[in-house]
């Protein structure tokens, strides 16, 4: 019997952790809650396992309902933040007398790594790719040009794609994925974009004046893409910072990015939070 109860606790874990992988590798995030301590609260058993997705759904238990559901409410915004990590956590159960009982769970905070896609090697990709990396994306750079897109220029990218027609090359692109185009004309930046916008990225944003940016997109509407299509592209990329070097451009469109990935206002922090001198 106890061969038997193994071999299905086994096999419960397996399946969570099967559909946990699963999970990153299509980039959405999970979370996953596991029971370490059980204080004075029998029918509990260490190690039980919860895995709580984007989408609300669930698989696994940590032994009661009551715990079920402080994890879920943790998850959700745990989900919205989008850091990874892992802590323990101290939750409340009651046992039978309704007596409260602090027992420890492991959360574990999933999400697929950042990824900044570059298309364009120019004067403005090396500083974005520099402070892209300070921040914890993984950078690709894509361009056409042997002589720009190097590892001499971009000693920190995790990948360099040298290709005439730009094209990723098998580079996977998911939700967590930001793609900037700042190409060196417009004919590189419009097949770029066309591309760009069928993908799942959660940021698209393309370089050039409001001139550019409309021209672009009507022919692209010309050749079939949908206004909805065009209307999550920032364009003209970035915050206005007022800067018009590389590295304030570059400096510009990064704190669009993570503006957008925190559901930041991108306001000045003393108009968010006022200070009020009594």
């Amino acid at each position: 019997m106890l061969e038997a109860g193994c071999k299905l606790i086994v096999t419960a874990t397996k399946d969570l952790y099967t559909r946990l992988w699963q999970t990153i590798k299509s980039g959405m995030p999970a979370i996953m809650y596991t029971l370490v301590n059980q204080p004075g609260l029998t029918g509990l058993k260490g190690g039980s396992r919860l895995l709580i997705l984007a989408d609300g759904s669930t698989l696994g238990t940590l032994g009661l309902p009551q715990l079920d559901k402080q994890a879920a409410d943790r998850a959700g915004d745990l989900i919205l933040k989008g850091r990874p990590g892992t802590k323990i956590i101290p939750l409340q159960a009651a046992n039978h007398n309704r007596t409260a009982n602090a027992v420890s769970v492991l959360e574990d905070c999933y999400f697929s790594n950042k990824k900044l896609v570059v298309f364009g090697a120019g004067h403005v990709a090396l500083p974005l790719v520099e402070m892209a990396a300070i921040l914890g994306f993984k950078t690709v750079v894509v361009d056409d040009r042997p002589e720009f897109c190097n590892s001499e220029r971009f000693p920190g990218a995790d990948a360099l794609i040298c290709n005439r027609d730009y094209s990723l090359s098998g580079e996977e692109i998911d939700r967590n994925t930001s793609i900037v185009i700042i190409t060196r004309g417009h004919k590189h930046d419009q097949a770029c974009l066309k591309e760009a916008i069928k993908s799942a990225a959660s940021y698209i944003g393309m370089i050039g004046s409001s001139s550019k940016v409309r021209q672009t997109f009507k022919e692209l509407l010309h050749q079939g893409a949908s206004k909805q299509q065009l209307e999550k592209v920032a364009a003209p990329i970035g915050l206005d910072l007022g800067g018009q070097q590389p590295a304030e451009i570059a400096l510009s469109i990064l704190a669009e990015i993570v503006s957008m990935d925190n559901n930041g206002s991108g306001k000045p922090l003393k108009t968010v939070k006022t200070v009020v001198l009594e």
